[in-house]
């Protein structure tokens, strides 16, 4: 009887470290970054992203007759409107993409969407990582420069803003996973000895 409720607990203990395991190591599905398009350049300008994630850029720039168009410089060799970049159609604010009663007007964009994934980009995990160059040009000719940073799939939302401890905690973070991970299988596997000990004892007490 005291053998049967130690299996049980070894079964259980097993159980709960596969349960731990999958959950650190659940993938991230994606989901849409909005870069919202104003007047005087794009909010935020150089945001950070996971792979997996989508850069949506959202024009809400209501002046009269001004569109936007985002050029993304793709392969990283300077030039935005390279035959491998990326670019946008003209941008109209969304408010003008629909007519009076509502219904939106045929091939009026206000928003553009670019996915880093292994998918779209044809490219390996790790090699979409990186830094993307884009620039926002609207109708009158003036240029808004900014960056998108696709990293590794960190514990946190789609969407968080910029900023440099992200960057720099990106290394630490990844360690202290690794660090939780060994710290679990240790303690699974000691308790599996102490409880396979503990049924040894028992048997040999009979």
């Amino acid at each position: 009887m005291k053998a049967s409720k130690t299996l049980v607990s070894i079964a259980v203990a097993v159980i709960i470290g596969f349960q731990l395991f999958s959950v650190a190591a659940s993938g991230h599905t994606g989901e849409n970054f909005m870069i919202i398009i104003k007047e005087n350049g794009s909010v935020p300008g150089n945001p950070t992203m996971m792979v997996n994630d989508s850069a949506l850029w959202v024009n809400v720039d209501n002046r009269e007759n001004i569109t936007h168009q985002i050029f993304v410089d793709a392969n990283a060799d300077g030039i935005y409107n390279g035959s491998e970049d990326w670019k946008s159609v003209n941008l109209t604010h969304e408010g003008n993409c629909r007519d009076d009663n509502g219904t939106r007007i045929e091939n009026c964009e206000a928003s553009y969407t670019v996915t880093f994934n292994e998918t779209v980009m044809n490219m390996s995990y790790y090699d979409i990582v990186g830094t993307y160059a884009y620039v926002d040009v609207d109708s009158n000719g003036t240029k808004f420069y900014g960056n998108i940073t696709v990293i590794p799939e960190l514990h946190v939302t789609a969407g968080f803003q910029d900023n440099t401890a992200n960057a720099n905690n990106q290394a630490k973070d990844e360690d202290e996973d690794s660090d939780l991970l060994l710290i679990i299988a240790a303690a699974s596997a000691i308790g599996a000895l102490v409880l396979g000990g503990m049924i040894y004892l028992g048997n040999e007490e009979k």
